[in-house]
């Protein structure tokens, strides 16, 4: 679950491996490289694709290769694991998800 609703975990650079469009929950797959440099896959948890179509949002948002940024709430028992608020296009586009 993702009970920490006040710090939100933000990881600039995170560059795109796969968006998963499916219910009843998108995924987005990441990796990002930390300040040691090391790089790590993480998962990002969006609404389903119903709500997130509804909202304007589609398959296409992202693509493989894509640096993005994204802002989310740690889960609190899954590592690397965020429910995604936000993401910053490569193009600097600000998409606040449902």
């Amino acid at each position: 679950m993702y009970p920490d609703r006040e710090d939100e975990t933000i990881l600039n650079d995170a560059i795109v491996g796969d968006f998963l469009f499916v219910n009843p929950h998108a995924r987005l797959i990441f990796s990002w490289t930390d300040a040691d440099g090391t790089i790590a896959e993480w998962e990002g948890e969006l609404s389903g694709s119903n709500e997130l179509v509804r909202s304007g949002i589609y398959a296409n948002l992202v693509k493989p290769g894509d640096h993005i940024t994204v802002k989310g709430f740690p889960h609190s028992s899954i590592p690397r694991n965020l429910r995604l608020s936000t993401i910053v296009l490569p193009d600097g586009r600000e998409v606040s998800l449902p």
